[in-house]
């Protein structure tokens, strides 16, 4: 059955939605189900139908990524303009992107600043990691508070990417020690038994994206409701 999408926000240049967990963002070779470019694709036909750029509709208008297994906000252009708009903004860093996350173990410190290179990890392809030589990436984190569950401790946190890399919360949080609980590529197998005791996800999710409207020319916050898993 398909996840049901929700929109936060909708007019004729864009439209915001409410990513739901485990619903894979982009069509690939790899992947044969059903992706919010299908979504969006059957829902807006005549956006992606009266057009020959093949970046827009290639990607069915979606600006930016979110991970299969993250939830939250992702912003969808309906035309070509929208879109180079909206990615400009997303290059020259000019978005205000908020996560929130549930790592584990104990963070002592209010704020983190961790500033590292992210590439493709060289003993492992599919997998992203801090390495000489990789792109620049920063990512902010507030601690909200620290949690006992299960016997294992967990902190709740505020994430603020600075920059857009693959993988770059979840890589940097398990660069530090503190990987976001259920994630399945980066948290060890005795920390993940124990996550999946506790929630049927990974914890990270994308409560607010911000950007100037194409439409109104003025910055607009868009927030997705947190989930109940992330109410502790």
């Amino acid at each position: 059955m398909e996840k049901e999408i929700e929109t936060i926000y909708e007019d004729k240049n864009v439209v915001v939605i409410d990513k739901p967990y485990g619903l894979v963002v982009n069509r690939s070779n790899t992947y044969k189900g059903r992706t919010l470019q299908d979504i969006l694709c059957d829902r807006y036909p005549d956006c992606f139908g009266d057009t020959e750029d093949f970046e827009f509709v290639s990607r069915s208008g979606i600006v930016h990524r979110l991970d299969k297994n993250t939830s939250g906000v992702i912003v969808a252009a309906k035309n070509t303009e929208s879109f180079y708009f909206l990615q400009k903004q997303f290059k020259e860093r000019k978005t205000y992107k908020k996560y929130v996350a549930l790592v584990h173990g104990r963070i002592e410190d209010e704020i983190v600043e961790i500033n590292a290179p992210l590439g493709r990890n060289p003993k492992n392809p599919l997998k992203m990691a801090v390495v000489s030589g990789g792109r620049s990436a920063l990512t902010v984190i507030e601690k909200i508070k620290t949690v006992e569950l299960g016997g294992n401790f967990y902190t709740l946190v505020d994430v603020f990417p600075k920059t857009g890399r693959t993988h770059q919360i979840r890589v940097h949080l398990f660069a530090i020690n503190h990987p976001v609980a259920g994630d399945e590529i980066y948290c060890a197998q005795n920390l993940l038994k124990s996550d999946f005791k506790l929630f049927s996800r990974m914890m990270l999710h994308a409560e607010i994206l911000g950007f100037v409207s194409p439409t109104t020319g003025k910055f607009r916050r868009f927030r997705s409701p947190l989930p109940t898993e992330f109410k502790i």
